[in-house]
C-alpha cells in the first residue's frame, strides 16, 4: 500500500537531502526519534530541520503529507488540527533508509509477522480490507489512545504507522 497524499495538501520542502546520521530511526507509539506525536507545526519544523506548509483547514483539519526529504527516507506524516497525529514508514524509493527504521523491540520493514507478535504481546491480527491475503497487525497502549500498526503480506512487514488512534487505524488516516 502506498501512502496517500491528498491533492489539497500543500507541502513546501527544501531540496537538500538529509545526512544519514540526521535521519530518524526509532519508531514508537510516541513518534519517531525527535519527531513526537502532538507536536505543533513550529516544533515539527525544528525537529525536521525544514519548513512544512500544508492546508490545515482542508479535510476537516486532517492532512497526510510528506516532503521531498521525508519521502526519500520512507516517511510520511499526518497532522490533525495542527498537531502531529501519525508517522508512517513505507519503502517506495531507492533509498534504503526505511529499512533502518525500527521499533525499540527491533521490528522494522522486512521483519516477520511472527516476530511482531512475539515483540508485541496482545497485538491483534486482522485481514487487510484492501487485500485479505495481507494482514494488519495492531498493537495499542493499555489505554488504547496510541499504537503501532504493522501491515504485512502475511509473512513480512511491508509498512508501519504509529501514533494516535483513530489515525493509525486506516492507511489514509483521515477516514
Amino acid at each position: 500500500m502506498r501512502f496517500l497524499v491528498p491533492a489539497f495538501a500543500m507541502v513546501l520542502a527544501a531540496s537538500a537531502a538529509y545526512a544519514e546520521e540526521d535521519l530518524p530511526t526509532l519508531l514508537s507509539e510516541d513518534g519517531i526519534s525527535d519527531v513526537k506525536i502532538g507536536m505543533k507545526q513550529d516544533a515539527l519544523e525544528r525537529a525536521l530541520h525544514e519548513k512544512v506548509l500544508f492546508n490545515a483547514y482542508a479535510n476537516g483539519g486532517c492532512v497526510a503529507f510528506t516532503t521531498k526529504k521525508l519521502e526519500a527516507a520512507g516517511l510520511g506524516l499526518l497532522m490533525f488540527q495542527k498537531q502531529l497525529a501519525r508517522v508512517s514508514v513505507e519503502y517506495y524509493s531507492a533509498d534504503t533508509h526505511p529499512l533502518a527504521i525500527k521499533t525499540a523491540a527491533g521490528i522494522g520493514l522486512g521483519s516477520s509477522e511472527e516476530d511482531v507478535l512475539k515483540a508485541y504481546p496482545g497485538a491483534k491480527v486482522k485481514p487487510n480490507p484492501a487485500d485479505p491475503s495481507w494482514h494488519t497487525v495492531i498493537w495499542e497502549t493499555a489505554d488504547h489512545s496510541k499504537g503501532i500498526v504493522f501491515e504485512t503480506d502475511g509473512k513480512k512487514v511491508k509498512s508501519m504507522r504509529a501514533g494516535l488512534n483513530p489515525f493509525i487505524a486506516t492507511p489514509d488516516g483521515c477516514s
